[in-house]
This record gives C-alpha cells, sequence and structure tokens, in this order.
C-alpha cells in the first residue's frame, strides 16, 4: 500500500496569491483612513468656525445689553463699525468694534477677549494653504415696519451678521471649494430706545 506524503506548508503559487489578497486589503485600508482623516480635518475647521462666530454673536450681545449708549456704522473697509460708551456723558466710546477679513472681529484693534481670541486662520489642518479661513461680511441692519408707531422701536432692533469663508483644497480633484458660515444676533439697544422716549 502507498503512503501519501503529507506536504507542510505554502506553495508558491499560494504565498502569490495571500500577499496580493493582504496587499489590496492594505491599500484599501490605507486610502479609507487617509480620507477619514481628510473629512475630519475640514470637520475640524468647520467646527472652530462655528465656535468662532457663536462666541462672536454672543460678545457683542453681552457688550450691546450693557452699554449706555451704542452708535452704528459702517468702516472704510465697507465692514460694520459699533461703537459702544459705558457712559453716556463722555465724548469718546469705551470700546469700538470693527472687522478686518484676515484679523476678525477687533474690539478696540484687538481680537476678543482681551487679544485672545482670533478668527481661526492659523492652527491644525491649515498649514499647506489645506485649509483657509477669511471673513467676508460683517454688517448690521435695522428692523423694518411700516407702521409710524413702531418707529422708535424698530430704529432700535439691530441684527447683527457675520460671514466667515472657509476655502478647501482637501479632497477636491485640485479644485477649491468654498463654504460660507453665517451667524446673525437680533439684538435690542434698550438703553438707546429709553433715551429716545
Amino acid at each position: 500500500m502507498k503512503k501519501s506524503q503529507k506536504i507542510n506548508g505554502f506553495t508558491l503559487v499560494e504565498m502569490s496569491a495571500t500577499i496580493v489578497v493582504i496587499g489590496i486589503i492594505g491599500l484599501g485600508l490605507i486610502m479609507t483612513l487617509r480620507t477619514t482623516f481628510l473629512h475630519y480635518s475640514t470637520d475640524y475647521v468647520r467646527q472652530e468656525i462655528r465656535q468662532y462666530g457663536n462666541i462672536v454673536m454672543r460678545e457683542l450681545n453681552e457688550k450691546i445689553n450693557n452699554a449706555q449708549q451704542v452708535s452704528f456704522g459702517v468702516h472704510q473697509n465697507g465692514f460694520a463699525l459699533i461703537q459702544i460708551w459705558d457712559s453716556s456723558s463722555n465724548p469718546v466710546p469705551s470700546e469700538t468694534i470693527r472687522a478686518n477679513s484676515d484679523e476678525g472681529i477687533l474690539i478696540n484693534n484687538s481680537p476678543l477677549m482681551g487679544g485672545t481670541f482670533q478668527l481661526p486662520t492659523v492652527g491644525r489642518f491649515r498649514d499647506n494653504d489645506q485649509h483657509r479661513v477669511s471673513l467676508i461680511d460683517f454688517t448690521w441692519s435695522q428692523e423694518t415696519d411700516p407702521r409710524p408707531s413702531l418707529n422708535n422701536f424698530n430704529n432700535n432692533m439691530i441684527t447683527i451678521a457675520l460671514t466667515i469663508q472657509l476655502d478647501s483644497d482637501v479632497l477636491t480633484d485640485e479644485e477649491t471649494v468654498a463654504e460660507e458660515f453665517y451667524f446673525s444676533k437680533s439684538v435690542f439697544v434698550a438703553n438707546n430706545y429709553i433715551q429716545t422716549l
């Protein structure tokens, strides 16, 4: 009787097939992880923009509500100009709020929160021009109503709007994708209203 010989190990064909399959799986895994990481980087920058816009709106609302007098105008660069007086007897405003497309919202020519909170133009995932953040609009507007009895009220109901743009070159096939983030807040300037009664 003939005994069958048992061969331990892989044949050359089996080993080649295994290497090819592992290589395909590895390449797919690497491409998936790369895509996930690049999407994460864009989402991270988006989150910082949303945080910045929300904090700006909250800070401006608080400053306007606590002011004795507020004046709204337009700066020479076309963005809104808001002047705030802590005391209505003082001829010079205590704070001047304006905007710059590169620096964001400035209070007395410094970023918010004592110069520590800036437009997120620098930070993680913004090197090599992958993500570029800029402020493209900062405006204010008054409410309108055809009823003359509400004229004084409407003159002191102000809507502040902020638009920030994110230009991204990540996973875009060599094209720049622009996204706009819009923030707005309506503020009633109570002390201005009281002074006009």
